[in-house]
């Protein structure tokens, strides 16, 4: 009787064990997946957050001053600062990428805060007719469609 009680205890302590090995990696497991969540999420809120509008009036011909710059106004929408340094703002002009010039923030304050407007310049030669110009920040695009008289 004694022999089947130490094959018992054995068989059980050897559960145990591989249980608590199985327990330790899902949890290790578990604790990275809810990290890529938590990362995720933050992500998503935002871009939530990040909402802009291109203010500049396309019929006033303030859009393309004729010498090669296109200047477009954008508000800040969002519920959160935008920043203005480094790759944060993309335009592309016809389709095609154009690097800003500038990015000025109007109003004297240095930050891009919300409800605060943008002035974005870009060096573009543009023939008379329809164009578009789109900016980019974040996942927000905002396109605004203008003329350029002959």
């Amino acid at each position: 009787m004694a022999s089947a009680s130490v094959s018992t205890l054995v068989i059980f302590i050897a559960a145990v064990s591989i249980a608590a090995g199985v327990s330790g990696a899902m949890v290790t497991t578990v604790g990275g997946i809810s990290d890529s969540l938590d990362d995720r999420g933050a992500d998503v809120a935002r871009s939530i957050d990040t909402d802009v509008e291109i203010i500049s009036d396309p019929g006033s011909g303030a859009v393309y001053d004729g010498s090669d710059t296109v200047t477009l106004l954008v508000k800040n929408t969002g519920d959160r600062t935008i920043e203005t340094e480094g790759t944060g703002i993309e335009v592309l002009v016809d389709g095609r990428y154009t690097t800003p010039d500038s990015v000025e923030v109007l109003g004297g304050d240095t930050a891009w805060r919300e409800g605060a407007v943008v002035r974005v310049t870009v060096t573009r030669t543009l023939d008379a007719g329809d164009h578009r110009a789109t900016v980019i920040v974040g996942s927000e695009r905002e396109t605004l469609a203008f003329r350029v008289a002959p």
